[in-house]
């Protein structure tokens, strides 16, 4: 079986099948696991790595209004490897390849390839589609057993968490506009015993105003734009800290602001419940620790 992964998450979710021996192809923005990392990049981006903020968002909304997409499919290279299954998303059009670009090369190259688009919202869905991967690769058992891995350890964060204090947490999805992390993020708030705030679930980051944040005087705050590693993170937040409102709310004051790295929040893969374990634990140290939360502090104020 040859696969090939327009998508991290769904590169992800193959490799925790055990499926990484079958993978011909990637995106190319997949960065884990390493065993996969020397496989063909099959899909690319106009985005240069070092544009600001600002200019990342200007090209985002400027493509959504042209219609002219951000991300392409390098189609000879496709037509090569001639995969038996290829993966896509049809959760956003602003992060990868989605689902129509996907359609649209298959059939101008006219490719027979099952294909499958990943779309979970939420962890109930990040389910579905662990078992539809599972489905379209024959390795059903396999994706069921992940699965229940999976349901046990959020399971476990539920019930170390229920009896303890719920803090005020604001998730700062983007930098420049100020966006608040949607979908999945808040729902992940939530079970790690805490009060989302400024968030939504079932919804994509939104826009906000700074001035929404102080009257909610958040006691934690998490950093984790899209696509940026914890190290771009913590030098973007070092030129706000010390302004208006950021230095006077509560998570500021109490050094309770964490960058962390975002893919463990912003792809619907089997790590997002790492990414959940980390954050109980930067939430209730004292009664959550997990070792996805101790390989090194991610404080930055």
């Amino acid at each position: 079986m040859r696969i090939v992964s327009l998508v991290p998450h769904a590169t992800e979710i193959l490799c925790s099948l055990g499926l990484a021996r079958h993978i011909v192809g990637i995106s190319h923005d997949c960065d884990f696991p390493a065993e996969v990392l020397d496989q063909p990049r099959v899909t690319s981006t106009k985005l240069a790595p070092d544009l600001s903020s600002y200019a990342i968002d200007q090209k985002v909304r400027a493509s959504a209004s042209s219609g002219h997409s951000l991300y392409g499919i390098e189609t000879e290279l496709l037509a090569d490897l001639n995969p038996d299954v290829i993966l896509t998303q049809e959760q956003c059009t602003v992060c990868a390849v989605d689902l129509d670009r996907t359609v649209c090369a298959l059939e101008t190259l006219g490719l027979k390839s099952v294909l499958v688009s990943l779309s979970a919202n939420n962890f109930a869905e990040l389910y579905d589609d662990i078992l539809t991967v599972g489905e379209a690769t024959a390795h059903t058992t396999e994706a069921q057993n992940l699965v229940i891995t999976l349901q046990r350890r959020v399971a476990r964060v539920v019930k170390l968490v229920s009896s303890r204090p719920r803090p005020r947490v604001f998730c700062l999805s983007w930098f420049d506009p100020l966006m608040s992390a949607g979908n999945w993020i808040t729902e992940m708030v939530r079970i790690s015993g805490a009060d989302p705030r400024l968030g939504s679930n079932g919804k994509a980051s939104c826009r906000i105003d700074i001035e929404q944040v102080e009257p909610e005087a958040p006691e934690i705050i998490f950093l984790l734009p899209c696509s940026f590693s914890r190290e771009r993170t913590a030098v973007e937040w070092g030129r706000n800290r010390d302004a208006a409102p950021w230095r006077h709310l509560p998570a500021t004051r109490e050094g309770r602001v964490f960058a962390l790295e975002s893919s463990l929040f912003h792809r619907s893969g089997p790590r997002l419940v790492d990414g959940l374990e980390l954050m109980a634990s930067l939430i209730h140290p004292d009664c959550c620790s997990f070792p996805a939360a101790c390989e090194s502090s991610p404080r930055v104020a």
